[in-house]
């Protein structure tokens, strides 16, 4: 029963600041007093919630008016979703093409907290092919996004993501990251899915820093592994389309 009310009160106070925030997000500055009477919240569990807000930079007071508004963070955090969003609408046509060309499907992702993302699908038209949902989340370590991500980690970094890995799952893994590194594009066959082929290239910002990673994936045939080269070529030029794009 305890439990159960803890919970209600935690639920109460997620939607209290939802609505915090929800005002201030018109543009008009409001009082304690002013947000009390719109949002019917008793004044010390208004104060307490705005506080939180404040240490956090979602909301910031004007000393000489007592009035609130929306901080930077929230600035911050609607700058990254703008970004994320025109990431994949520049993306999208160029990995739509790289689709067709080959079949095969074709997959967008960012890394996040240390967790690969998926945020772009281009479903593959050959029979068989790979799929993976748009918010679908990998360890950082997986396959060849996580080679084209952790390209960019430090050497204790890596050594940290690593260590739950055999001596010889490490060494190959350490192996095919600098490939990864020096070649700007990591290709696994049977790897991390048995009897598919994928290869995964990097996006680039104006300063040359990675913000995503571009991969196709498709069922290994003979004939895709005869033209593997050609692929492979292929994915890094759409890569770098995607890139320019964004620059």
């Amino acid at each position: 029963m305890k439990d159960k009310e803890e919970k209600k009160q935690r639920i109460a106070a997620v939607d209290r600041t939802v609505d915090i925030l929800s005002a201030l997000g018109t543009g008009q500055n409001r009082t304690i007093r002013d947000l009390g009477n719109e949002l019917n919240i008793t004044k010390s569990t208004l104060h307490r919630l705005l506080q939180t807000l404040e240490d956090r930079g979602m909301v910031k007071k004007d000393a000489a008016t007592e009035k609130y508004a929306l901080g930077y963070k929230i600035l911050e955090l609607s700058a990254d979703l703008k970004k994320d969003h025109e990431l994949r609408e520049i993306a999208y046509d160029h990995m739509k093409s790289l689709s067709e060309e080959h079949g095969d499907t074709v997959q967008l992702a960012i890394i996040e907290n240390d967790e690969i993302i998926i945020v772009e699908t281009v479903e593959g038209t050959n029979d068989l092919r790979v799929f993976a949902q748009p918010g679908q989340k990998y360890p950082v370590t997986y396959g060849n996004f996580g080679k084209v991500f952790l390209s960019e980690y430090s050497d204790e970094e890596i050594r940290n993501h690593i260590s739950s890995m055999s001596q010889k799952e490490a060494a190959d893994f350490l192996k095919e990251l600098t490939d990864a590194k020096e070649q700007q594009v990591a290709v696994g066959i049977d790897s991390p899915i048995e009897g598919a082929v994928s290869i995964a290239v990097p996006i680039v910002d104006s300063r040359g820093n990675i913000i995503a990673s571009l991969s196709l994936a498709g069922v290994k045939t003979d004939r895709k592994i005869e033209k593997i080269a050609a692929i492979r070529n292929s994915v890094i030029e759409t890569g770098r389309k995607i890139s320019h794009a964004i620059k």
